[in-house]
C-alpha cells in the first residue's frame, strides 16, 4: 500500500510530459496547412488534461502525506523526507502557475510579446521537470533508506 503513491505519481509524471508533447504538437500545427483544423481540438485537449493532471496531482499530494503519516508513521512529513514533500507542494504550485501563463498566451497583441510567454510556459514546464526529478530522487531515499533523523 505504501507504493501507490510511488506509482500512482510516476504515472501522472508521464502524463504531465504526454500534456507537453500535446501542446508541441499544437504548436507544430501550420495555420495555413489542411491539419489546421486539428489546432484547436489539440488545444482544447491540452488544457483539458492539464486540469485534470494538476488536479489528480494535487489528490496524490494529499495521498502522499496520509501515507507518510499511515504507513511510514512520520509525523514531520516536511522535515524529516529529505525536501520530497516540499518538492511536491513547489511541483504542483509550478504546474498551477504554468496552467495560468498557458491560457495567458493569447492575451498580447505583439507577437513578440505573446512568444516571450509561450517561451516561458515551456521554461516552467522544464523547471517543473527539475523539480520532479528531486522529488523522484528524494521519495526513493524515503522509501529505501527511511525518514531522515533529526
Amino acid at each position: 500500500m505504501q507504493y501507490l503513491h510511488p506509482i500512482f505519481m510516476l504515472a501522472l509524471l508521464a502524463a504531465v510530459i504526454h500534456i507537453h508533447r500535446l501542446g508541441k504538437q499544437t504548436l507544430a500545427i501550420n495555420p495555413k496547412s489542411p491539419e489546421a483544423d486539428q489546432h484547436d481540438l489539440l488545444l482544447q485537449q491540452h488544457l483539458k488534461l492539464s486540469k485534470l493532471i494538476t488536479g489528480l496531482i494535487f489528490v496524490g499530494l494529499l495521498g502522499g502525506i496520509f501515507s507518510l503519516v499511515q504507513f511510514l508513521q512520520i509525523q514531520e512529513i516536511f522535515r524529516r523526507t529529505y525536501g520530497h514533500g516540499f518538492a511536491g507542494a513547489i511541483f504542483l504550485g509550478i504546474l498551477l502557475a504554468n496552467m495560468f501563463v498557458g491560457k495567458s498566451i493569447k492575451n498580447p497583441k505583439r507577437a513578440k510579446a505573446q512568444e516571450n510567454i509561450r517561451r516561458f510556459h515551456f521554461y516552467l514546464f522544464y523547471f517543473s521537470l527539475i523539480v520532479a526529478l528531486y522529488s523522484v530522487i528524494s521519495g526513493m531515499r524515503v522509501l529505501i533508506q527511511g525518514p531522515a533523523g533529526l
